[in-house]
Formats: structure tokens, sequence, C-alpha cells
């Protein structure tokens, strides 16, 4: 078949997150089957107009603001040159409405997340009320079409927004199993505490340092890393500076797949705070190689994380609940080393092979079914 995907970015753009790769890990192994996948997307500053990246043509002929209302007249001129079975919006943003656009091809619509009042952490009204406004319209514009996301919780928000959950199919994402191990080698640091993934308001990372600081009045000795890069940057140092812990606490900025592992693989325990996510992903990278998790018992997070198995939600939002999870952890070695055992046997049961088999599952569905 031939695939048409929308997305607001492409792994090259210097903000490409998790959606960027699931998009790349899925489709790439849709090409190895002998998929034609085309992706359609936006500029950044040096881009080319067009690029192949693992065999998937990438067009970026959009604009970062605009790309939702420019993507049908771009779609219309790359279907004059392009045989299009299908098209997929990936929506992790603001979504395209592609079927009301294109009634007579078969479309279906894929959702990482959705913002909800999320969004007002991070862009400041008008933009914010007019994001949460055109996703409050995804109802209207994909309740006919078959629709795919990462976890139960996202699937659940999409059954509210008027969504038909018969349409719905949960495909998790995954990590690559055969890179993301553990290494007995690599002693585990006991007073390290981890975070990986972008620098946004919505990710909470002031919860952690609230957490640092509460352990840190309490006599525990803790460090954190902070990998990753992002617009909250300088408000977290000086967050952290404000707590005097500005010493406890090493921004890296973006690191490499490498130093990333490695991290994971010291770390005493992998936090994620963020208050929403569509899965979770570091979480699943962090069980992988042996690491055990806290995460905000939010959204999306309490799908990835198994609760008292994995690693510990704590109370959501709560700093003095998270505070109380690290020292459970960090006190108690082997319910640690038992967090460590069963993440990596979770971790094992998503890999890029099967859910993009999955995937294919799911677009063959979408072309074989009657309009």
């Amino acid at each position: 078949m031939n695939i048409l995907v929308l997305n607001w970015r492409d792994m090259k753009h210097p903000e490409a997150g998790g959606a960027e790769v699931h998009f790349m890990e899925i489709f790439k192994r849709l090409v190895g089957k002998g998929h034609g996948v085309t992706l359609l997307t936006t500029r950044f500053k040096g881009s080319t107009p067009e690029d192949v990246q693992d065999g998937i043509r990438v067009c970026r002929f959009g604009h970062t603001y605009t790309f939702n209302w420019e993507a049908p007249f771009l779609i219309r001129s790359l279907m004059r040159t392009t045989k299009i079975d299908c098209i997929i919006d990936d929506v992790n943003k603001i979504p395209f409405f592609t079927p009301r656009w294109f009634p007579s091809v078969k479309c279906g619509v894929f959702f990482h997340h959705l913002f909800g009042q999320t969004i007002f952490s991070l862009a400041a009204r008008p933009m914010a009320d007019y994001v949460l406004f055109l996703e409050n319209m995804s109802g209207w514009g994909y309740r006919h079409v078959p629709c795919c996301t990462v976890s139960k919780s996202t699937a659940s928000e999409l059954a509210n927004k008027g969504f038909d959950p018969r349409n719905i199919s949960i495909i998790e994402n995954s990590v690559d199993t055969d890179m993301y191990t553990p290494d007995p080698s690599i002693q585990k640091e006991n007073d390290l505490l981890l975070y990986t993934g972008r620098l946004k308001r919505y990710k909470s990372l002031d919860i952690l340092f609230d957490a640092v600081k509460r352990l840190s009045d309490e006599g525990m000795a803790l460090r954190v890393i902070i990998a990753g890069s992002g617009d909250d940057e300088g408000y977290l140092k000086s967050y952290a500076s404000k707590l005097g812990i500005g010493e406890k606490i090493r921004f890296l900025g973006y690191i490499d797949e490498t130093m990333k592992i490695d991290l994971y693989r010291k770390a005493a325990i992998f936090i994620n705070p963020s208050r929403k996510e569509g899965w979770g992903i570091t979480s699943i990278e962090a069980n992988a190689c042996g690491t055990a998790v806290i995460a905000n018992d939010a959204p999306g997070l309490r799908d990835s994380v198994r609760h008292e198995e994995t690693g510990l939600l704590y109370k959501e939002n709560d700093p003095v609940s998270l505070a109380g999870c690290i020292r459970q952890v960090i006190d108690d070695q082997r319910k640690r080393s038992l967090f460590e055992q069963q993440g990596r046997r979770w971790a094992l049961r998503f890999s890029w092979d099967r859910s993009a088999e999955k995937v294919e599952q799911w677009l063959n569905q979408i072309l074989s079914a009657k309009r």
C-alpha cells in the first residue's frame, strides 16, 4: 500500500520527540515490508524541501504555525504525482481533520495524547485557547474513522470527546530492547535520580525538585541528573537555586542514545513527574535497562508504569508523596531489585517489530473497510 502520513515534525527537526521516534520506528519497518510511505511535514531552519530517511520520502512544505491549514492544499498537490491509498493524520499537536477534507480517500488518525488543560502550561492565551478549541473538535473531525492510540488513558479521553470506542485501537509505544539492556558490569549509583526528556512546564520537574529539597532537609544525600533540553530550562535552574539545591542538580542538555543508556544503567531510580503523557516511553526505556521507575499517577504514566511491580506511582502532582516513594525505593534494596527485574520483563513485551505488525494490520483494516 502507499501511505501518506501527516506530522508536524520529522526526525531531523530540532524539536523532534517521542511522536517522531514512534513514526520512524513503525513506518521504516513498513517500508521494509514493501509499503510506500511519504511523510508530509513542516520546514525548519536549514532543512531541505525533500529528503529520504530509512526509505521514507519526507516532504517539508508546511509552516510551523499554519501547517494544519496548508495541509489540504499540499496533499492535493502531492496526489497529482504520488499514488496514495490512504492518509494517516499523526496528531501530536493540532489535528489536521483530513477525513473532512478528503471524504473519498481512506483515512485514519493516530493520537499520541491529548493536551487538555495542560496546554495552558505550554502556551499563553490566545494560542492555548486556539489549540484546545481545535483539540475539542477532534470528535467531530474523526468520529467515523479508525483511530489508533498508545494507551487506555488516551483511548478513554477520546471516547469522552465523542469517538466511537469500537473504532479505537490501542497499540503501545515500544523500545529497542536489544539496545536498551541492563549491564551487570555497571554499578548502580545509589544516590542518583535521573530524568530524561524535554524540559517543558507540564513535565513538572519543579515537583521533583520540591521532593529532593524535602529529602535533603531530612538528611538524605541525593544527586539529580536532568538530560534533555527545552524552554523551561532557565526557570528550572533558577528554581533549584532558589530552593538551595542547585549543587545537587546537573543539567546535561541534549545527549545521544549511548550516553542516555549509560545513565539509565547507573541511576538508582528514573523519575517521570510529567502531568500528562500519551504513554511514557522513557519509563519503558528505563525499565528495559533494569532501572526502577517512580512516576506521577497521571494519564499515560499510569499505563506504562505498573505500581508496586515495575516501580511506584506517587499521588498525582504531590511532591510529599514523591519524596516518600523515593525514600522507600532508596531504603529498600530488596524492593528496588525486584522492580529492576520485573521492569525488564515488562519492557520485553514492547518491541517495535510487534508494534509495526499491529499497525500494518490496522492499516489493512482501513483499506478494506467499506465507506
